[in-house]
């Protein structure tokens, strides 16, 4: 005679699915008996979460713009003035070899004085000297990990090191300018997002926090007929982390739409220099990225407020 299978494994599964099921209904419900409340939580909990994000698109499109708009950073080597023209020639060929400088322009002295002699304009004093003042130059744009920092000025180190070279500068002023701009905007984006996502965390609490005090009563209830924390807290997690998952859902409306008007001025600012640039608003990774902080935000808000205050119930 066979035995009969175990019923309490099926049980269980059941159980756990009308907890579920009984846990959305109350989360539901807790959300959608007062409409106008829930919108105004998430409208602001979606607000918060705009600012950082209109912060980091900032930064994120400032990056886009230097790398579309600022020339490449170049180091001027200034071979001896004593050097032939095929030793110079020589000592270029011999630059060029070295990691980082593949890309380079030689200018011999005669090649260097026709280029001062057209943008200097001293042209009938240039005519005036016996001999010619300017050296050799070699001038190299850095490739590979030697086109940023701490690559540059090591690149440059090394060419100045180098037989028949005088002297070797980089001209990374601008390229200085960009860095500190950039590390400003990154740095208020994250203080912003910091205090934003505290505020969300507190925006959430509180609105959790008001819906167990107006449950109090049906808590006690189920506390006094055996409920255990586990089932009575699992309605307000899921109230908490759909509030956060709402808010950024609408953030990243509010992000975009915001993207979209500033790029029509963008448009009339390009047409006045000649040129064009489009705007990047928030990617895939950075909503999906942005939907979880949001909803983890929202449950550990949630779960915060919820257990501090079931210690406080108790069955009558």
């Amino acid at each position: 005679m066979k035995k009969s299978s175990d019923p309490r494994p099926t049980r269980s599964r059941g159980s756990l699915r009308e907890q579920w099921r009984h846990a959305w209904h109350n989360c539901l419900q807790d959300l959608l008996l007062q409409p106008v409340a829930t919108f105004l939580t998430v409208l602001v909990i979606a607000i918060a979460l705009t600012l950082p994000g209109v912060c980091y698109l900032g930064w994120k499109n400032a990056s886009l713009a230097a790398d579309q708009w600022y020339p490449e950073p170049e180091i001027t080597v200034y071979l001896q003035k004593t050097l032939t023209d095929p030793q110079a020639q020589a000592v270029a060929d011999q630059l060029r070899q070295l990691p980082g400088a593949s890309k380079l322009t030689y200018l011999s002295r005669a090649d260097s004085l026709n280029e001062f002699r057209q943008w200097s304009g001293f042209s009938d004093a240039l005519d005036m000297l016996n001999d010619n003042p300017l050296p050799a130059v070699a001038i190299i744009r850095p490739q590979g990990e030697f086109a940023s920092e701490p690559g540059l000025s090591t690149l440059r180190d090394k060419l100045a090191a180098q037989q028949g070279v005088s002297e070797a500068k980089l001209d990374n002023t601008w390229l200085d300018r960009l860095t500190a701009l950039t590390e400003l905007v990154a740095q208020a984006a994250l203080w912003m997002a910091t205090l934003m996502l505290c505020a969300v965390f507190l925006i959430i609490g509180n609105s959790v926090r008001l819906n167990i005090f107006n449950r109090r009563d049906s808590i006690e209830v189920m506390k006094l007929i055996g409920a255990t924390d586990g089932f009575i807290l699992r309605p307000f997690l899921y109230g908490g982390a759909l509030l956060g998952l709402a808010g950024g859902l609408l953030a990243w409306l509010l992000d975009s739409i915001i993207i979209w008007r500033l790029q029509l001025q963008v448009d009339k600012v390009m047409q006045v220099f000649g040129t064009s640039f489009t705007l990047r608003g928030p990617g895939l990774e950075e909503v999906l990225l942005l939907l979880i902080v949001s909803g983890m935000i929202g449950w550990c808000a949630a779960w915060l407020a919820t257990v501090r205050h079931l210690r406080e119930f108790a069955p009558k």
